[in-house]
């Protein structure tokens, strides 16, 4: 989800609406309150390809993977920015 997406479906939510965080998988009763939004402080790599004729994605922190990947196919690696959801407020490192 792009955060442009995001503020098209917020749009016209209650301003004064807390927002929540349910992991995957899990019920609403397991939902946290999301108390910090920050970008990260890293560049993350969006990569693509197809591993034995199925297509994937994955997202993750850091430079691309490159080594790891010696059985894929048209694989491509896109530098994005991403901001990241806590449910804890973060201390100061």
């Amino acid at each position: 989800m792009k955060v442009a997406e995001l503020i098209a479906l917020l749009r016209n939510a209650d301003p004064g609406a807390s927002v929540m965080f349910v992991p995957l998988g899990e019920s609403e009763e397991d939902a946290q309150e999301v108390k910090l939004i920050s970008p990260s402080p890293v560049q993350w790599t969006r990569e693509s390809g197809m591993d034995k004729g199925r297509p994937y994605e994955f997202l993750y922190p850091g430079e691309p993977h490159r080594d790891l990947r010696t059985d894929c196919e048209q694989v491509t690696y896109e530098n994005v920015s991403v901001m990241l959801l806590a449910p804890v407020e973060a201390t100061p490192r």
